[in-house]
């Protein structure tokens, strides 16, 4: 009798436990499958970290399950492309996307995400390859002191919209500074070709003033004392503002101490030499002082 008892009581224990292990197994499945779900749902919506989460949780209800692992592979390879893609490291970008779509059997839509990608990568390195090589042409004439024809080149650049995406920021950069250096080279220019040519005419004239002088009455003396009118190298109002606005006397003065103090020497500059120097300063981004010590000493 109490051989059957145990025979009975084993039979109880052993359904019991089976019970137990079919539920809980069937319980894992579901939170497999929900996971899994849930993963897929994240990557629709783009929201890639949740779905690695997710996948990464399903790993969890079933240990080294191939498709939960190929899932999250694929995810965390398409967000290492898109880091890669927003830091401009377009080779590694172009790697990532690579390994994403040739996914068997895994996201189709991180699949096709990832051919878009991979084309547009290969269209940005395209661009930047053409644009070195215009920046580069410009480099070369900015060098041979032809700014004008490399503003000219700078400009197939900026006319372009694609330049202007942040993907060529890099370049873009380059391009401003060498633009800049040129306007640069151009005002330099344009006031040494002034200043020659006022040293000359000033000469000339004073040699024809010198020869005709005892041939003027006292009136006509006067007229020429009074005369204001202008030439070719009058002062025009641009020249006289800095960022717009009329540089005053009060700016001058000023500018003129912050010359001597960084080793240059203001009393040999005419109030227009103060405000060139004022903005070329300006256009370089640099202090008076700074440029005084680079450039006027």
């Amino acid at each position: 009798m109490k051989k059957w008892v145990w025979v009975v009581a084993t039979i109880v224990v052993a359904l019991l436990i089976g019970g137990y292990a079919y539920s809980n197994h069937h319980a894992t499945a579901k939170e497999y499958q929900a996971a899994m779900a849930n993963g897929r749902t994240a990557i629709q919506d783009k929201h890639y970290t949740q779905a690695e989460s997710y996948f990464q949780n399903a790993l969890k209800r079933r240990l080294n399950d191939k498709t939960a692992q190929r899932y999250l592979t694929q995810t965390q390879r398409y967000v290492a492309g898109e880091n890669a893609l927003e830091a401009r490291h377009f080779a590694t970008a172009k790697t990532h996307y690579a390994a994403v779509k040739n996914t068997e059997n895994g996201s189709a839509v991180l699949v096709k995400r990832a051919k878009d990608r991979y084309k547009q990568v290969k269209e940005i390195q395209a661009n930047v390859k053409q644009f070195k090589e215009i920046l580069k042409k410009a480099q070369g004439e900015n060098q041979a002191l032809n700014y004008g024809q490399s503003n000219t080149t700078l400009d197939e650049l900026f006319n372009n919209e694609k330049f202007r995406q942040i993907y060529y920021k890099n370049l873009y950069d380059q391009a401003l500074t060498l633009r800049k250096a040129n306007n640069a080279g151009q005002t330099n220019e344009t006031n040494a070709a002034a200043d020659s040519s006022s040293s000359a005419s000033s000469t000339s004239s004073s040699s024809a003033t010198n020869s005709s002088s005892a041939s003027l009455t006292s009136s006509e003396k006067q007229a020429a004392k009074n005369y204001s009118g202008s030439n070719e190298y009058t002062v025009t109002q641009s020249q006289k503002e800095l960022d717009g606005k009329t540089i005053t006397a009060q700016q001058i003065a000023s500018a003129r101490k912050t010359i001597d103090g960084a080793g240059g020497n203001a009393s040999a500059m005419s109030d227009q030499d103060v405000r060139v120097a004022m903005q070329q300063a300006a256009k370089k981004n640099v202090s008076l002082a700074k440029y005084t010590s680079q450039y006027l000493k």
